[in-house]
Parts: C-alpha cells; sequence; structure tokens
C-alpha cells in the first residue's frame, strides 16, 4: 500500500507540475486575450492521425509585422487563406488560439482535471490495497 501512495502522490505532483504552466498561460489568454481575424497559412496533421493544428498570420499592431502562430481546431479546418478568429495574448502576440477551442469547457483547466484524476487513481487504489489487506 505505501509505494503506491509514494507512486500516486509523486506523478499526481509531477503531472500538475507539467500542465500548470500551459494552464496558465491559458487562463491568462482566457481572462486577458483579444479576439482577433487570422489568416489561415497552413495545415498540420491534416491526415487526421492527431490533432489537427493551423499555422495563421494576424496583424495584433498595424504598425508592426504580421505575427504567426500554431492554432488547433477540432471541428471545421479552415482552407488555406480562409479567414478564421483567434484569441491572442497581448503581451505575448504570439501565444494565441483558435476562438472555439477556448470556449471549451476544459480549456485553461489541464492541471486541476490532471490533479483530479490522479486523486482519484489514488483512492481507488489504496481503498483496494486496503481491501486486500
Amino acid at each position: 500500500m505505501r509505494g503506491w501512495a509514494i507512486f500516486c502522490s509523486v506523478f499526481a505532483v509531477v503531472q500538475v507540475l507539467i500542465f500548470s504552466p500551459e494552464a496558465r498561460r491559458q487562463r491568462r489568454l482566457r481572462r486577458h486575450g483579444r479576439v482577433i481575424t487570422a489568416v489561415c497559412l497552413e495545415h498540420f496533421n491534416a491526415r487526421g492521425d492527431g490533432p489537427i493544428r493551423v499555422r495563421c498570420g494576424y496583424l495584433p499592431d498595424p504598425d508592426g509585422g504580421q505575427v504567426r502562430a500554431i492554432v488547433q481546431t477540432h471541428e471545421r479546418i479552415p482552407q488555406v487563406g480562409e479567414e478564421l478568429k483567434v484569441l491572442y495574448d497581448p503581451r505575448d502576440p504570439q501565444h494565441a488560439e483558435n476562438l472555439d477551442i477556448t470556449r471549451g469547457p476544459a480549456f485553461g483547466r489541464g492541471d486541476i482535471v490532471s490533479g483530479a484524476m490522479w486523486a482519484g487513481f489514488f483512492l481507488i487504489g489504496a481503498g483496494c490495497a486496503a481491501a486486500a489487506d
């Protein structure tokens, strides 16, 4: 039982540490992001063997150059040259995400979801280990 508890505890902490930086960026994007129209420049993984990502370009500052970012799509894949709405971080304009993705309930909560999953696994495993004793 002790080995299972240590494994789950350590793995849960590692998972949260891995997911926390990205979740913090996503939460910042959700709170402070600005919606802008971008143009699809290129597709990645268009064969469907993973998440489909799109390189897009947009102009957050009319006096600056075009900013490029890679965003995910899940339902509708824009064609090259087609416009799409993205949410970008004004402090870091290259950090952007497809507006449809940011509306999902899990966006910005990866660290919380991961921690809750491992807490559940820990409780189930601890219960099974205690029942076996």
